[in-house]
C-alpha cells in the first residue's frame, strides 16, 4: 500500500523523514522501504541481526517484500560501528536480487553521516558521508507530516509505550466486572448484543472525539472478541484486505453506522489525516485495555499499521 503521496528526489530528503514514518529515531537497524513511483509504500525495520542470522532475517522479510511489488527498494543500515550492519545490507542484497526486485540504493547512517555503498562519485558521495539532515534542513518533505502532528518518538521503545496498558485498563476491567455482576443477577447468561457492543465504534472513530470512555472501551474490546466483528472491522479499516460481502448480512449492517472508510488508493491528504485520527484513537484505546483483553485491539490495529505500509508499527502491537 501507498503510504505518503511526498515524492522524494534524494537520500537526503529520505533520510529526513524515515523517523516519521517509523514512529522513531531507528538504532542498530535494519530499514527496507518499498517504492513505487518514488512514492513510499511498505516500510519494515528489524533490529541488527547476528551476521549469522542474517540470511534468516531477509527469508523472513521476503515474502511481504514480494507481496508489496514496488517498482525499487532502498535498504538502510542504522550502525552504531563501522560494518555493523553489513551481513545485513547482504543477505537482503542476495535475497532480493534472487527475486529480481530492483534495489534503488543502499544506505549506511552511523554517527550522524550517511554514505551510499553503491555510489563512488566524490561529488555526491564523499569518502566521510554526508550529514544527516535534520527535519528543519528538508521542511519541505516533512510539511505534511508536520502540519498532520505527526512527530518521530526518540526510541522504539518509547512507541511501544504508548500500546502498553496505561492507568485506566483497571477502571476498564471494574467496568466489565460490574457488567458481569449485573448481568449474572439478573440471571441473564446469553451474551451482551453485537449491536449494543458496537454501539460504542462510532463514539470511539468519529473524528472529533479526544476521549474514549471506559464503558465504551469495555464495550469495544468485548465486542471484538467476537472473529466476525474483529474481521469486518479490519475490512473496514484495510480496504482490499478482506471483502465484507463474505460476512454475515448482520454484521454488515452493524458497520451501516460507520463513516464510510477511505479507499483501498488512499494518498489524498483528506484520506491520510482521516486515517491518522482513527490511527491516535486506536492507540488510545489499546491502552486503556487490561492485558488479558488487548490482544484483539492489538491484532486490529496491527492490520490497519500494516495496511497503511507502517511495518515498524505493526511489529510493535504484535509484539
Amino acid at each position: 500500500m501507498t503510504t505518503n503521496a511526498i515524492r522524494l528526489t534524494s537520500p537526503h530528503e529520505l533520510l529526513a523523514i524515515v523517523p516519521f514514518v517509523l514512529g522513531f529515531h531507528p538504532t542498530s537497524s535494519i530499514v527496507v522501504l518499498c517504492l513505487s513511483d518514488n512514492r513510499l509504500g511498505l516500510t519494515q525495520r528489524l533490529d541488527l541481526p547476528r551476521p549469522e542470522d542474517a540470511h534468516s532475517v531477509a527469508s523472513a522479510l521476503m515474502p511481504s517484500l514480494v507481496n508489496e511489488n514496488p517498482d525499487s527498494v532502498i535498504l538502510i543500515g542504522y550502525e552504531d560501528y563501522v560494518g555493523q550492519s553489513l551481513a545485513a545490507l547482504e543477505a537482503l542484497t542476495a535475497a532480493l536480487q534472487s527475486a529480481a526486485m530492483r534495489i534503488h540504493d543502499r544506505l549506511v547512517v552511523r554517527e550522524g553521516r550517511w554514505r551510499s555503498l553503491d555510489c563512488h562519485s566524490p561529488d555526491c558521495c564523499p569518502p566521510g558521508g554526508s550529514s544527516v539532515p535534520e527535519a528543519t534542513d528538508v521542511s519541505r518533505v516533512v510539511a505534511e507530516f508536520v502540519g498532520q502532528g505527526v512527530a518521530p518518538h526518540p526510541d522504539r521503545e518509547a512507541l511501544a509505550r504508548q500500546l502498553e496498558a496505561g492507568p485506566q485498563a483497571v477502571a476498564v476491567a471494574e467496568v466489565l466486572r460490574s457488567l458481569q455482576r449485573e448481568r449474572s443477577k439478573a440471571h441473564d447468561c446469553q451474551a451482551i448484543p453485537r449491536a449494543e457492543l458496537f454501539a460504542a465504534w462510532p463514539r470511539i472513530l468519529e473524528p472529533d472525539a479526544a476521549v474514549i470512555t471506559v464503558e465504551d472501551a469495555a464495550l469495544a474490546a468485548v465486542s471484538l472478541l467476537d472473529i466476525e466483528i474483529r474481521d469486518a472491522m479490519v475490512a473496514w479499516l484495510c480496504p482490499g484486505t478482506l471483502d465484507r460481502k463474505a460476512l454475515s448480512e448482520g454484521v454488515q449492517k452493524l458497520f451501516c453506522g460507520l463513516r464510510k472508510a477511505w479507499d483501498k488508493e488512499h494518498i489524498n491528504p483528506a484520506s491520510i489525516a482521516s486515517q491518522n485520527a482513527v490511527q491516535d484513537a486506536l492507540i488510545r484505546l489499546c491502552a486503556m485495555l487490561p492485558d488479558e483483553l488487548a490482544a484483539p485491539a492489538l491484532s486490529v490495529f496491527a492490520s490497519f499499521a500494516w495496511w497503511r505500509g507502517n511495518g515498524a508499527l505493526a511489529r510493535v502491537a504484535l509484539a
